[in-house]
């Protein structure tokens, strides 16, 4: 008996609950927080389309950019084993030692050159590679917060 008595007191609550009258005031404040937050999840949602855009096009540059810098590795490896070799091959046809030494010295004069202008090539591209892989990400970033702010 007692409880049928709390369940007719508990629904009783209920209905008076469901019979109180929201102010307007509340409401509109509500509807208001309510389309911001859609609003919110709107740009968020934009920004982090965008972004993952910017990501994905950083990244193929960057396996791009990292392609090309092994190629040219693989490039300069041949040239200067190229080189050696070429090198080796003259050494068996001195006559000399003071040949010997005269045909080193040019080979490592030259080599150092080469070798110079391998790491400044090396050193440029890598830069380049860098450069275009941020850029994307960068602007995108700047994009970002100035649609945020």
């Amino acid at each position: 008996m007692v409880a049928a008595k709390n369940k007719t007191e508990t629904e009783l609550a209920f209905e008076n609950l469901s019979k109180l009258e929201i102010p307007a005031s509340v409401r509109d404040f509500a509807e208001k927080g309510a389309a911001q937050a859609k609003d919110t999840y709107a740009k968020i949602k934009v920004a982090t389309e965008e972004a993952s855009s910017a990501f994905e096009g950083a990244y193929s540059t960057a396996s791009k950019g990292v392609s090309t810098l092994g190629l040219k590795v693989l490039e300069s490896a041949r040239t200067n084993t190229n080189a050696s070799f070429d090198h080796a091959i003259a050494l068996f046809g001195v006559k000399t030692f003071s040949d010997v030494i005269e045909l080193n010295t040019a080979f490592l004069r030259k080599q150092a050159e080469a070798v110079s202008a391998q790491a400044k090539e090396f050193g440029e591209l890598a830069q380049k590679v860098a450069n275009e892989t941020i850029a994307p990400v960068k602007a995108q970033v700047e994009k970002t917060f100035k649609s945020v702010a």
